[in-house]
């Protein structure tokens, strides 16, 4: 049998921070629903750009993915693809995986 891979749900954005307190936006409303409160204003801000973190993450991965394919110095292409893996740890991690 076949383990399934596991694949955390992200709540869509837009995520906002209002002081100590997160909120998720619900698309096509005006409501918001506050979905926790940290201690630290910068570590509010920090949670509520984590869908955008995310996604310019799994850009970033494309290009490495691209660049190691084609860049002909191997020293920068081999650098390209250790990064790469770095984030793909980091995907992992974050989306459910081993990591």
């Amino acid at each position: 049998m076949e383990a399934k891979e596991k694949h955390a749900t992200i709540t869509p954005g837009p995520w906002h921070a209002r002081g100590t307190k997160i909120s998720i936006f619900q698309p096509f409303a005006t409501a918001y629903q506050v979905v926790a409160t940290v201690e630290d204003e910068k570590d509010a801000r920090l949670i509520a750009a984590a869908p955008d973190l995310l996604a310019q993450c799994k850009e970033f991965e494309k290009c490495l993915t691209h660049y190691h394919g084609t860049n002909e110095n191997t020293a920068i292409s081999a650098l390209a693809n250790e990064n790469r893996d770095k984030l793909r740890e980091v995907l992992a991690k974050v989306e459910g995986g081993e990591g």
